[in-house]
């Protein structure tokens, strides 16, 4: 969601921070800004729109600043425009601040300062952040000094609620960055003579590798040759030093077009990365990172499998599959409403949270949720750091690298393999008898695995294919993605990733139902996605397509290679066999290219759709 950076040196602050701040894009943002010390004030300059609007405005007009905060905007609380963008000052302008997250609290403490005679700029919760740190600082009786400002910044954080990645810089303070954090991701960059701030880290990778990972209820200080960690009291805290080994060129395109084309190339090696250490040369399974006997695993009899967006369609299958050779009861939930359905959790109750980012509220909220029910949390998470990944008692990370388009693709896959590895791990180890799983089974599940990233390669060798049919395609108003079984659930997917970056309508349904309403809305212009990959239910798939047809709509099937195209089908798409648990995995790389594509043929901005963030860190 929001972007933080920030930097304090001997280089150009205004430019570092703003460099860094372009590599937090992907986050999706509606506006942006810089606030930097100038001779009696805190200067800010915001612009509505990209990055590029406000480089527009400095021109020379900052330099020489050796300290600068800096923020893109994806709006909570009022609507985008320039007098909504952070940076937000005090009513003395001696103070500035950049703030990621929501206070809950805002509306009570903005009547309470407008009381006392504080005067607001911006429709934003962030601007109370300001004034109640200056009304802190009179209760001080100022802030001359660093100490000064850090108390009041303290105060000030006690009387909030909500979340927050907090950095503020001082006119009373000019040599110093101010910075707190409680469930919003905030991280510090280490560097020689200069130090940095960033919401994620690859805002920082361009400079340093090395980085502290700020936790709930973190405060530091930085100056250009120290940290100083705190929490909230003052109290020290040490947090350990973390070296990032990603390749900075992860970051880049690579010479494709977009991040998200470049991101489905990247599918196979995804595949091959989240196997690799735990798929062994036996075809044993070894998970070595959960912390659980086999005989722990025993005591879980029902999973709960919880997820946002695309993590959400990824449980979807997890919870078909996991049924299928568990025989377990296994529910699926969107983690927006999980803690509001006061969910039933006890300690035979294992919770499977879902995050590419590993910082969705929705789902950190789930987890403190599950946890304070009693039962176990496991999650399954692409960044090694995140708060998710460090909360959670478990932990299996997808190892898919960083992942730069909003719209995920590589992160689905992944997210899919971690669960089949998991599924499978737990009926091998099943002693209750219940699970559903021979041994020549398991084999073949293995198997079929370790073929699945050159199966991908092969789909995307034909991406020819999908680049012309999306020239077709682009034409329709309306989708429809069907299937039945574990077709269903790649549908559901499929259609977001339409929609998503196409604008064009799209939902997804399980094709016998397409009867109980839907077909109301099937007409010439409308396009029909179906999905028949599974043997057992191809044929009544096939009756359903047909319905459709006789409506005039405009039919794509999605059939196995080797098997007979429907009399009804107008476009064909092939993909190669596998268990049909994985097909959903298999199946979503046309899709992605079918979406890439069509998106491509309609001049959408692709890599960051409009109204969407990457990391969805605010309820």
């Amino acid at each position: 969601m929001c972007g933080i950076t920030g930097y304090i040196g001997s280089g150009d602050a205004v430019e570092i921070a703003i460099n860094n701040l372009k590599r937090l894009e992907y986050r999706g943002y509606d506006s942006a800004g810089v606030a930097f010390p100038d001779t009696n004030s805190v200067s800010i300059l915001r612009a509505p729109g990209k990055i590029v609007n406000l480089e527009a405005l400095l021109s020379g007009a900052s330099e020489h600043k050796h300290v600068a905060i800096a923020h893109t905007r994806w709006a909570t609380h009022g609507r985008p425009c320039e007098a909504n963008a952070h940076p937000h000052r005090d009513c003395t302008g001696q103070l500035a601040v950049v703030h990621n997250g929501i206070i809950e609290n805002y509306a009570e403490l903005r009547r309470e300062l407008i009381a006392k005679g504080h005067e607001f700029a911006s429709d934003t919760d962030t601007e109370v952040f300001a004034h109640l740190i200056e009304e802190m600082c009179e209760l001080e009786k100022g802030c001359d000094k660093t100490e000064g400002v850090a108390n009041a910044i303290r105060k000030a954080l006690h009387l909030v609620k909500g979340s927050y990645a907090l950095a503020v810089i001082s006119q009373s303070a000019p040599d110093t960055v101010f910075v707190a954090r409680k469930e919003s991701p905030l991280i510090i960059g280490l560097g020689d003579g200069e130090n940095f701030i960033g919401s994620d880290i690859p805002a920082v990778m361009r400079y340093t590798r090395k980085v502290l990972l700020l936790e709930d209820g973190d405060f530091a200080i930085l100056t250009p040759n120290s940290v100083t960690l705190t929490d909230f009291e003052g109290a020290p805290v040490h947090r350990e030093i973390l070296d990032i080994t990603w390749d900075d060129t992860a970051a880049e395109k690579g010479g494709h077009a977009h991040f998200m084309i470049k991101e489905i190339y990247e599918n196979p090696r995804t595949v091959r990365e989240t196997l690799r250490g735990r798929l062994m040369d036996d075809g044993e399974i070894v998970l070595p990172s959960l912390p659980f006997s086999p005989e722990q695993w025993q005591k879980f009899r029902r999973i709960s499998i919880v997820a946002c967006g695309t993590a959400y369609h990824a449980g979807v299958v997890g919870k078909m599959f996991f049924e299928q050779i568990l025989r377990r009861p296994v529910e699926v939930n969107v983690a927006s409403e999980y803690r509001y359905s006061d969910p039933i959790l006890d300690e035979e109750t294992l919770v499977v949270l879902i995050s590419q980012s590993g910082e969705t509220a929705d789902t950190l909220a789930a987890m403190r949720e599950a946890q304070h029910k009693g039962a176990t949390t496991l999650a399954i998470v692409n960044v090694v750091g995140s708060t998710l990944a460090r909360d959670a008692d478990a932990v299996l990370l997808t190892q898919a690298g960083p992942e730069i388009g909003v719209a995920s693709t590589k992160a689905y896959l992944a997210q899919l393999t971690a669960l089949y590895l998991l599924g499978l791990y737990l009926a091998k180890h099943d002693n209750s008898g219940r699970a559903n799983l021979t041994e020549v089974e398991y084999r073949e599940y293995v198997a079929a695995l370790r073929e699945l990233p050159s199966q991908i390669e092969g789909i995307l060798k034909e991406e020819a294919t999908y680049a012309l049919l999306a020239e077709e395609l682009a034409k329709h108003h309306c989708f429809f993605f069907l299937g039945r079984r574990y077709d269903f659930a790649a549908s559901l997917e499929a259609a977001l990733k339409l929609k998503e970056i196409s604008y064009i309508h799209a939902e997804a349904y399980p094709a016998g139902e397409m009867k109980h309403g839907p077909l109301a809305l099937v007409e010439p212009g409308v396009a029909i996605v179906g999905f028949c990959t599974q043997p057992d239910t191809n044929e009544k798939m096939v009756s359903n397509l047909k319905e459709v047809k006789a409506r005039d709509a405009t039919i794509i099937t999605l059939l196995l290679e080797g098997a007979e195209t429907p009399d009804c089908s107008d476009f064909t798409l092939r993909v190669p066999v596998t268990k049909e648990a994985f097909m959903p995995l298999v199946s979503m790389v046309p899709m992605q290219l079918l979406a890439y594509h069509v998106a491509r043929v309609l001049g959408c901005e692709i890599d960051q759709p409009r109204n969407l963030a990457k990391s969805v860190t605010v309820e």
